[in-house]
């Protein structure tokens, strides 16, 4: 009898500290989620270095002009030309954005940028072309208008349900 009221309090202890630990491991596990939930998070993404804006912004440029090039059916020169009178504005750009000016300058600065832009690619095109790229250009816009009008019902969503 003695062996036996050995084995049951021994079961009965091991089962107690068993149920203590799971009972502290799943008190930590809802704390860690609460505070997944309450807190923003503390790491701020790593700053972009030259390197990796200059490599963003040719393949932003890339990606359009190989659409640009087949919408256009434009030959290597004038596929090469365009391509760097976009990459020297998109350079401009950027250095005009960083600039102390007001937003009201840096708009009016880059709106003449993209004129100039403009009339740079039509001068390397010719007539068919041109009409093309006007085709092309439109085509973007409203591709443009439908995402940001998407994005503006996704957003009025979002505060709709928060409220």
């Amino acid at each position: 009898m003695k062996p036996f009221k050995i084995v049951f309090f021994s079961l009965i202890i091991t089962s107690f500290s068993a149920s203590a630990q799971m009972g502290n491991s799943m008190n930590s596990m809802n704390n860690r989620m609460l505070n997944q939930n309450n807190q923003v998070p503390q790491s701020n993404p790593p700053t972009p270095s030259a390197a990796d804006i200059e490599k963003s912004r040719n393949e932003r440029i890339e990606e359009f002009m190989v659409k640009m090039k087949a919408a256009l059916t434009l030959d290597d020169l004038q596929y090469i030309a365009i391509k760097n009178d976009i990459l020297a504005t998109s350079k401009r750009m950027d250095i005009v954005m960083k600039s102390s000016n007001s937003e009201e300058d840096k708009a009016e600065e880059v709106r003449a940028m993209q004129e100039k832009t403009e009339k740079n690619i039509n001068s390397y095109l010719n007539t068919d072309q041109k009409e093309k790229y006007r085709l092309f250009l439109e085509e973007k816009n409203t591709k443009k208008k439908e995402k940001d009008k998407k994005k503006k019902k996704a957003e009025e969503n979002n505060t709709a349900v928060t409220n």
